[in-house]
């Protein structure tokens, strides 16, 4: 019930937010007009007792009634319906950006990490259809409302004990509760079933996963695992709406039951004398309207409950616990070292750290090289350094100022990067690259400058519009670019910030071939100097690897082995093992000692 409440409170003051005029209209003035709506039945009581008495002025007046209100209703039923889809419109056009505000608003990326986040989320995502008419539920069920209680109050007048027949209602609108409650346990549940059918289809319809789909025949067996995952979370909804409907079958009968009781006394009141055919008329045109109500009232209850769970999800995730940063008002210094101390962190629902107390110094305008095997926590890393998570425990300082006191939004405006699963915005090329910096979108020569300055100048060189080429084979007229097009469009944007503390590549050259990779090294780590960003560089290409100033070699979540390329393999460790390793794939065999000296 409190959830319920919170999701009207927020309903209602998103429509005055966005439109208080038309809001104010709709919320006060539809159910007051149906209200007004039952004086239609009292204008057929004056006509048919003024016609069977000749009582003309009593026929005239109830004609008049019958007529106004009925004109009345109609006009303001077409105003109203305009007034509320505008409405609607703009409440869902609101809650989209709220909801695009909390999921990508925060600083921090913890969040998306939580499987109660994601499976909220999920949710949403399946049902942002119900925002903008999340509102519409509300009206129509306040239109009901008054409706029925003004229906209620006039069919008193008629016979008292009538004035009873709305507490049978209830035992129908609380099965209908229980059964919405029901399915939407069941849906909530049956979350994480869902999101992996949704995964599943995605794989199936995407053209990047087309090819190995065909070559190991996985259509029939992506088909079923769907179908599954579908009965997994399909199958409890059912049964809940089964209950559900069985509960709503007994109240309905109770109502009935209650109805028909109460025409049957005013039928013997008619015929003994105590009641006019005017109210006789009166209670049959108020009660089928009753019936009218009722019979809506399963379906405009469920759509209300419904949309205000939606809603409620809304607000879940709204209050869900967000790492926004302490918000500090610290500056970021212009240049500096880089220490991590003692720095640790671990994902929301796993047992065991990513990273455990990591104790490293990056120098000032220093080229780093961070390598391990997978899973040895080396994206976590890079998330850390960029103050997309916080850490665990630890302390992460550049210049000397602690980052914990520094607003994240105002230390990521000094950090670039190109991440390993970087994005494909389809946009306009010129928009692609620089919403690297959004100061600079709109300026022509610093895109330039940043596709020269990130090896992607050949690209555009060959595509049909140039940087006002649409890309994306989702638009009628987009281009597709190859992985490695995209990944060069991806390096350039991260070139538009000209003036960066903080450089990250997490593997950057994953989809280049060998002549790019080796442009790309030389466009960041040649000609640095004392004004030089730190530049930090995942890779398992030992290619890469080798030119850097400083090698850092994590495993299982640990720092264990840092120094230059030179030094590590001296030294014998375990990069000395995988710098081997890499080193076999170009020869006959393991590389001999003077080898290993040789490539080094």
């Amino acid at each position: 019930m409190r959830s319920s409440f919170a999701a009207i409170r927020l309903l209602v003051g998103t429509a005055l937010r966005v439109d208080r005029r038309r809001a104010l209209l709709v919320l006060i003035l539809s159910p007051l007009l149906n209200v007004v709506a039952a004086a239609q039945a009292i204008g057929l009581q004056w006509l048919v007792d003024g016609a069977a008495g000749r009582s003309w002025g009593l026929a005239v007046w109830g004609g008049v009634l019958l007529a106004g209100v009925t004109v009345a209703v109609h006009q303001w039923a077409a105003i109203s319906t305009d007034l509320r889809q505008t409405l609607q419109q703009r409440i869902g056009l609101e809650l989209d950006r709220r909801l695009m505000t909390v999921c990508a608003g925060p600083g921090r990326i913890g969040h998306f990490q939580d499987p109660e986040f994601l499976d909220t989320a999920e949710l949403l995502r399946q049902r942002r259809g119900e925002f903008s008419i999340a509102f519409a539920a509300l009206v129509e069920n306040a239109n009901l409302l008054a409706r029925f209680l003004a229906a209620a109050v006039v069919l008193t007048f008629a016979h008292p004990l009538l004035a009873l027949l709305p507490l049978f209602v209830l035992p129908l609108a609380q099965a209908n509760r229980w059964q919405a409650k029901l399915v939407n346990e069941a849906e909530q549940a049956g979350a994480a079933a869902d999101r992996r059918r949704l995964s599943l289809f995605a794989l199936a319809t995407d053209a990047a996963a087309a090819r190995e789909l065909r070559l190991y025949r996985l259509g029939g067996e992506f088909a079923a695992r769907h179908a599954a995952a579908f009965a997994e979370a399909g199958g409890p909804r059912e049964t809940a709406r089964l209950k559900g409907a069985l509960a709503v079958a007994g109240g309905w009968l109770i109502f009935a039951g209650a109805l028909l009781t109460g025409l049957y006394l005013l039928a013997r009141s008619v015929f003994e004398g105590t009641a006019s055919a005017g109210a006789a008329v009166l209670v049959v045109l108020l009660a089928t309207r009753l019936v009218g109500a009722t019979t809506g009232l399963s379906w405009l209850l469920g759509w209300l409950r419904r949309s205000l769970h939606t809603i409620g999800l809304f607000v879940k995730l709204a209050d869900h616990p967000q790492d926004t940063g302490a918000g500090g008002a610290a500056a970021v210094p212009e240049r500096g070292e880089l220490v991590l101390s003692g720095v640790g962190f671990q994902y929301p629902g796993q047992s065991s750290p990513a990273l455990t107390s990591v104790d490293l110094r990056l120098p000032a305008g220093s080229t780093v090289a961070v390598v391990g095997d997978n899973g040895a926590g080396k994206s976590t890393l890079v998330a850390l350094l960029a103050g997309l998570h916080a850490p665990s425990h630890g302390v992460i300082s550049f210049a000397g100022q602690d980052l914990a006191e520094v607003d994240p939004a105002r230390w990521q405006g000094r950090v670039t990067a190109c991440f390993q699963d970087f994005c494909r915005f389809e946009l306009l090329v010129r928009q692609s690259v620089g919403l690297g910096e959004l100061t600079s979108l709109d300026d022509e020569s610093a895109v330039r400058a940043a596709l020269l300055a990130g090896g992607a100048d050949g690209v555009v060189a060959t595509l049909p519009a140039g940087l006002d080429t649409q890309l994306g084979k989702t638009h009628p007229e987009g281009t597709e670019l190859s992985g490695g097009q995209w990944q060069k469009l991806a390096l350039a944007r991260a070139r538009m910030r000209t003036a960066p503390a903080l450089v990250l590549l997490d593997e950057p050259a994953a989809g280049l071939d060998p002549d790019s990779e080796a442009e790309l090294l030389r466009r960041y780590l040649a000609e640095r100097g004392p004004d030089s960003p730190i530049t930090v560089v995942v890779s398992h290409r030992f290619s890469t690897v080798r030119q850097a100033e400083l090698i850092v070699v994590l495993r299982d979540g640990r720092v264990t082995e840092t120094g230059t390329h030179a030094g590590l393999l001296a030294a014998g460790g375990h990069y000395a093992d995988m710098y081997a390793l890499h080193a076999a794939a170009y020869l006959d065999g393991p590389p001999s000692a003077t080898e290993r000296q040789v490539t080094a």
